[in-house]
């Protein structure tokens, strides 16, 4: 959008967020940096910086003639709306997941998760009833916002991909760039994104020890960064009780610029969501990877099954994720490359750019 319209646009970064990686591409946007205390887990982070946000975000609103704000967040979308509101400046909240279940699984056991989810749903009304326009990702998360709020306008905007960036790319070229040539002639699977409790890799793990057990040559690569530390141990505990741990390489997060290359060399990417609100999403693992011509299966949810179903495989149990594997490892693959790069198309940054450029615009204009 600061691309291609008129918009100047300030950004606040989280330099020292736990979750945080280089800038994934050069963005042209101003960077309204700030003084932040680093700490060891996200919401702690975001309770100990909350005053220095709210003096961050004071002082550039003060000084520059800001026509709106964005605010995409909890807390800090609470300190934004409280200044929106006082300094008259119009809001829009971008409601990206369901902020509870995501903040109640950095913790470990019911009752502390009971109360981050109790508490961060409060803060999560706050901010929808107190912001102009809200946009949101998906119908699900529109169909529940909108039980909050039933006569505020709710625009579903879904997540959109980059497709100059992510587009096929010979498999062996992709893993020449990743010095991973010695996984040539193994069958590769692919999960990138956050490693968190709102996911089920035990079926995965499961299917993968059968394929094993059955002679093929399998391996996993599971790249990403988790915010529940403890469930990322656990994972790999469980890959050694079942005598995997051979066959899954955990590995950290990367730019989007190399991510292109594991889609690209891998066989199949999974999108393992177990059935949450927040996982009722367009994940960018399945838009990504479709762009770049490579099969995907997911779980069975309503969002992703009603977008992508003519494009991806669908699977509801260790027997269903087995056959569709096989069927792509077999090279029975049903969707061609440009079925799935034609459907992609839909959802490119250009398209989404135009429709949040003419939300901005309307709020603004009415607002004034």
């Amino acid at each position: 959008m600061v691309e291609k319209y008129d918009v100047n646009l300030f950004a606040l970064r989280y330099k020292n967020l736990p979750t945080e990686i280089k800038a994934q591409r050069k963005l042209n946007f101003k960077s309204l940096d700030y003084f932040d205390i680093r700490t060891r887990t996200i919401g702690l982070y975001y309770a100990v910086n909350a005053s220095l946000v709210f003096s961050a975000l004071l002082k550039k609103l003060k000084k520059e003639k800001i026509d709106i704000i964005i605010h995409a967040n909890l807390l800090p979308s609470t300190i934004a709306v409280v200044l929106g509101r006082l300094l008259k400046v119009p809001l829009i909240l971008d409601y990206q997941d369901h902020f509870p279940e995501s903040a109640a699984t950095y913790y470990k056991g019911t009752t502390l998760r009971s109360i981050a989810y109790s508490f961060t749903s409060q803060i999560n009304r706050f901010n929808i009833k107190h912001s102009d326009e809200i946009v949101t990702v998906t119908d699900s998360h529109m169909k529940m916002i909108k039980e909050i709020v039933p006569r505020k306008p709710v625009m579903v905007i879904p997540n959109g991909v980059d497709t100059d960036l992510f587009r096929p790319i010979p498999r062996s070229v992709a893993l020449r760039q990743l010095n991973m040539r010695h996984l040539e002639s193994k069958k590769l699977l692919l999960y990138f994104g956050s490693i968190d409790p709102w996911l089920d890799f035990s079926t995965i793990f499961d299917v993968l020890k059968r394929l094993s057990d059955r002679g093929m040559d399998i391996v996993l690569l599971i790249v990403g960064y988790s915010h529940s530390r403890y469930f990322l141990e656990e994972l790999k505990k469980t890959t050694e009780k079942l005598g995997i741990r051979d066959k899954v390489l955990f590995l950290p997060p990367v730019l989007q610029k190399q991510l292109v290359y594991y889609i690209n060399a891998s066989d199949v990417t999974l999108a393992p969501f177990r059935p949450l609100v927040i996982s009722q999403a367009v994940p960018l693992k399945i838009l990504e990877s479709l762009a770049c011509g490579r099969p995907v299966c997911s779980t069975n949810l309503s969002e992703i099954v009603n977008r992508f179903k003519d494009v991806i495989s669908i699977y509801s149990s260790k027997e269903e994720l087995e056959y569709a594997l096989l069927k792509y490892i077999r090279g029975e693959i049903s969707v061609s490359t440009s079925q799935m790069t034609e459907l992609v198309r839909d959802y490119s940054w250009d398209t989404f750019a135009k429709r949040y450029y003419e939300l901005i615009s309307k709020t603004i204009e009415e607002y004034a």
